[in-house]
């Protein structure tokens, strides 16, 4: 035989033994593979790393409860901006016409006694509309808000950074939320 025609044949028998390795291999072997570990502390870890945040606003009587999570741990000053921020966006949402439109946050702190102080602009007091109960409602969801997810003792309102009389002229909110929202309302 001339070397060109074996060589041809070489490569064909070359080529169907390849063909029938990978026939094999893909069809009929079933390669042998151990579960991969989960690593339990890379899971709690970022389950950790998240924190939940109540938001409760006033819808009619009542108080709705939303819940958002957020990446990261807070410290309390952050979570009460981003607690305050939420309800700002969720009032807006909900269209309930309570939070004046306009309303804004200008600063938050908490003293060492345990009080929230939130700072709102003008808005929040200058166009409010509501009745005794849309601002008691407005009231206690704020209230509400700031207690379920920080560890303080009681929440106050300033406006343009200044202790107000009251926003709706139905509540004294110059004295902190807890006296205010612990009272009853009864509707009619």
């Amino acid at each position: 035989m001339k070397k060109g025609n074996l060589l041809i044949i070489l490569l064909v028998l070359v080529s169907l033994a390849g063909i029938g390795f990978g026939v094999f291999y893909f069809y009929f072997y079933e390669p042998q593979s151990e579960p991969v570990p989960v690593r339990e502390d890379l899971n709690e870890s970022i389950l950790k790393d998240y924190t939940t945040l109540k938001v409760f606003y006033p819808v009619g009587n009542r108080l709705e409860l939303r819940e958002k999570k957020v990446p990261g741990i807070l410290s309390p000053i952050k979570m009460a901006d981003i607690l305050i921020k939420e309800y700002l966006n969720l009032s807006g949402e909900a269209n309930t016409a309570i939070l004046p439109e306009g309303t804004r946050l200008n600063n938050i702190f908490i003293s060492s006694d345990g009080i929230v102080y939130l700072d709102f602009n003008q808005e929040f007091t200058r166009n409010f509309q509501g009745d005794v109960l849309d601002e008691y409602m407005l009231l206690k969801s704020i209230f509400n808000t700031m207690l379920s997810n920080l560890d303080i003792r009681d929440v106050m309102i300033l406006i343009n950074g200044k202790e107000a009389e009251t926003i709706g002229g139905h509540f004294m909110i110059n004295q902190p939320l807890k006296r205010i929202v612990a009272q009853e309302i009864r509707v009619e």
